[in-house]
This record gives structure tokens, C-alpha cells and sequence, in this order.
């Protein structure tokens, strides 16, 4: 199996898994609307299909991620409050959260490795998405930013990674050879611009569902062919 093949077997794991988070944390924050709870369902399904194709294909800690995967992941259960809404046990939040981190680091290591526009789409949704995710936790969580460690602000740095999303849909859009996609593209980065600072900042965090169909929309235009 070749790298190439291993690492976009990780980029779509990477984006099922912060997709999985964003649904999870948006049942709390929707105040337990069931359309969430469908979509995180799917979402982590997937994602853990990917990840053991990913193990299947020797990808690098794949066993490791694959036995903290099933350490947490079963445990992904959000109770009701009075005092606080929505929660999930702390240890399994911190997990997830970890997680994540852990893999984006993985995708970002990588990044030279993907050097087709359809790599560089996927990629930029994966960012897109781990972005949002982040957002999601932070935003349901009665801490907030004081929850994070230094070590996931540094593994997932929003501001790093924002900046790289809008670099890359410029250069795909200058590059892009069909006026649609063009246009497309300038639309996807005009639709982050406009809830950069909310998802980056952990600011308006009351603007959830805009950020979620807005992220959504984004991923639409990046899985364009």
C-alpha cells in the first residue's frame, strides 16, 4: 500500500473524527436535538472504519491511535445538568480532545505530501473541520478556554491553521483552470472569513449553528471533483 494512499486514509479519518466531535458536542448545545445524535453516530462510525484501514495499511501509531480510540470512544455519552446542561464525563472530553490534537498532528507532518488539488481540497477541509471541532468543545464546556492544555493549543493552533486554510483556497482558486470553481472556492473562503473569529478566538460562541451549517457548506465545495 503506498504512503500516498495511507495518509489520505488519515486526512478522511481526521475529518470523520473532528465531524464526530462537532455533531457530539452540538447535541448539547442544540439542547439534545436528535438530528445531532444521528450525525455523530455516523460520523464515528466511519471514523473508525477509516481508522482500522488505516491500521491495515501499517500507517504510522495506527495501533497505538486505534487502542486509545477504543478506550474513550464508547464512553462518548452526554447527561443533562441542572446546573450545567449538556456534559460528558471530564476524563472521556479530555481524551477526545487529546485525541484530536494527536492526529491533526499526524496530518500536519504530512502536509507536503499532498500535492494534488484533490489533496490539497481534502486537506483544507480536514483543517475546516478540526477547526470547528475545537470550537464545539470549547463552546460546551463550562470552562471554556481555561479547560485547554498548552499542549492541544500548540498540537491544533487555530490562528496557524486558519491562516493556512485561507493561503490554500486562494493559491486552489488561482490555480483552478474552471471559472465555477473558481467562484466556488472564493465563496468557501469568504463563508470562513465569516466565522473565523468566532471558531479561532472561541468567540460568539452563541453563534454555534452558524458555524456548523457554515462549516458544512464549506466542506461541500471542497468535495467538489
Amino acid at each position: 500500500m503506498s504512503s500516498a494512499f495511507a495518509s489520505e486514509t488519515l486526512l478522511n479519518h481526521v475529518k470523520s473524527t473532528s465531524q464526530a466531535m462537532s455533531a457530539f458536542y452540538m447535541q448539547g448545545l442544540s439542547e439534545g436535538n436528535e438530528k445531532y445524535l444521528r450525525e455523530f453516530t455516523r460520523f464515528k462510525k466511519q471514523s473508525e472504519m477509516l481508522l482500522k484501514q488505516y491500521v491495515r495499511e501499517n500507517g504510522p501509531q495506527g495501533e497505538a491511535l486505534l487502542h486509545r480510540w477504543q478506550g474513550f470512544s464508547g464512553e462518548l455519552n452526554l447527561e443533562y445538568h441542572a446546573d450545567y446542561g449538556w456534559e460528558v464525563d471530564g476524563r472521556v472530553r479530555q481524551d477526545f480532545r487529546a485525541y484530536l490534537s494527536d492526529i491533526y498532528q499526524l496530518v500536519d507532518k504530512q502536509k507536503t505530501n499532498y500535492s494534488t488539488a484533490k489533496d490539497q481540497k481534502l486537506l483544507t477541509s480536514v483543517q475546516v473541520e478540526a477547526l470547528a471541532a475545537r470550537f464545539f468543545d470549547i463552546s460546551s464546556t463550562y470552562d471554556g478556554t481555561e479547560s485547554l492544555f498548552t499542549s492541544d493549543m500548540k498540537k491544533l493552533n487555530p490562528q496557524i491553521i486558519s491562516a493556512d486554510v485561507k493561503g490554500r483556497l486562494v493559491s486552489l482558486a488561482s490555480s483552478s483552470s474552471e471559472a465555477g470553481m473558481k467562484n466556488s472556492l472564493a465563496s468557501a473562503k469568504s463563508k470562513w472569513e465569516f466565522v473565523e473569529n468566532s471558531v479561532v478566538n472561541y468567540k460568539g460562541q452563541s453563534a454555534y449553528f452558524v458555524v456548523y451549517a457554515t462549516k458544512n457548506k464549506i466542506h461541500q465545495v471542497l468535495a467538489q471533483k
